[in-house]
């Protein structure tokens, strides 16, 4: 069981996180391993939230990297506030990892122990004890980037988002993961980095494995592989785990400029739809309920007047006053949609009439009034 020895605040610029260094006595290891856990800065408060996991092997000195990278993207709100918990491995990261048998190179003794003690202790204290969401993530630097595969390869897949850097991989690993990549069924996310100035072996198998994966892809898991420059192997983590977290957590970021020229400007179908689709692969894919956001909506706004299909923007209205039934947006979009479609009056109408609503950001009353007395000016009205 868990055993609270020290309980202080980890601050930086933006916010407060708790972060809790605990001790967790294992029947599997028959040993009491350090961990490390921080929390949301507001878990408390927020009694109903629920949280995705990311598991941190390596914890003794991946632990900060990641967890202080998770505070400052999700302070910014590209990814969502997790539960973050690394494992101290300072002195048994051999046998926790690279104990595998001579023949198929899966974990034995020690390794398997260890592999039982993330699978079972770790994940079922935490599905116990706090509030998670169903997605979890887990992360790895070197033989400890090999070692998280092996969840992968199990049929009980604990795992939905993989970290592997600068992976050590054991005898044949990459085979087994394309094999399963292309078997398996459930939504995986999985990131790959390595560097020219990385061991050569590690560099050459990143590479290779990337490349011959890519040529013959039947695979769903969505795979991203980031070959940098002048790292070395023990600086690439730091420069790694950024872009890792945003992979991992990319459909949860709000709509920016390559999301709206790679994608939303592809699609043949309703902008609207797009965004509401977005929002529920969010729900799908990490179990979170996002609020929708107004320059999420707003992004929308730019495209309906970009492709000048303003049929759209009755629907754009519904989704506003669905999502924001207090404020203007609803009426500004209605008005505008019957601005562009040729029916000025009843846009006056609807500007002036959204007077007892909320501002919102970007969007004010008086704009709308604005907007209406311009009409009736046109009008003679």
């Amino acid at each position: 069981m868990f055993k609270y020895l020290l309980l202080f605040f980890f601050s930086c610029t933006f916010s407060f996180s708790q972060t809790l260094i605990d001790s967790l006595e294992s029947k599997f290891l028959n040993d009491t391993r350090k961990i490390k856990i921080q929390l949301p800065k507001n878990y408390d408060v927020n009694s109903n939230k629920r949280y995705p996991l990311i598991v941190v092997l390596d914890g003794d000195y991946m632990f900060d990297a990641v967890s202080g990278n998770s505070n400052y993207l999700s302070y910014w709100g590209d990814i969502p506030e997790s539960i973050v918990v690394g494992i101290n491995q300072i002195s048994t990261r051999y046998d926790d990892c690279n104990v595998l048998d001579n023949i198929d190179f899966v974990p034995i003794a020690s390794s398997a122990k260890f592999y039982d003690f993330i699978n079972n202790e770790i994940i079922d204290y935490f599905d116990n004890n706090f509030r998670l969401t169903k997605f979890r993530v887990i992360v790895g630097h070197e033989s400890t980037a090999n070692f998280i595969n092996y969840f992968l390869l199990n049929n009980d897949v604990n795992f939905s988002g993989y970290i592997a850097i600068s992976p050590k991989f054991s005898y044949n690993m990459e085979n087994y993961l394309t094999d399963r990549f292309n078997k398996i069924k459930k939504n995986i996310i999985y990131y790959l980095s390595t560097s020219d100035k990385d061991f050569k072996s590690i560099y050459e198998r990143s590479k290779d494995f990337y490349t011959n994966y890519n040529q013959d892809r039947k695979s769903q898991v969505k795979l991203k592989f980031d070959e940098f420059k002048g790292y070395t192997h023990y600086n690439l983590p730091a420069h790694s785990i950024s872009n890792a977290l945003e992979h991992i957590f990319e459909f949860y970021s709000p709509i920016n400029s390559i999301e709206y020229d790679q994608k939303l400007k592809k699609i043949d179908y309703s902008p609207v739809k797009y965004l509401t689709n977005k929002y529920q692969t969010i729900k799908d894919y990490y179990g979170i309920e996002k609020k929708m956001l107004v320059n999420d909506i707003r992004s929308i706004e730019k495209y309906i007047e970009e492709i000048q299909q303003y049929k759209y923007y009755e629907d754009l209205s519904d989704l506003a006053i669905n999502k924001y039934p207090k404020t203007i947006l609803g009426s500004y979009y209605m008005g505008l949609y019957h601005e562009r479609t040729g029916d000025p009056r009843k846009a006056m109408h609807i500007y002036r009439s959204a007077y007892t609503l909320e501002d919102i950001d970007g969007i004010t009353k008086d704009e709308l009034l604005e907007k209406a007395d311009l009409i009736s000016n046109d009008l003679n009205y």
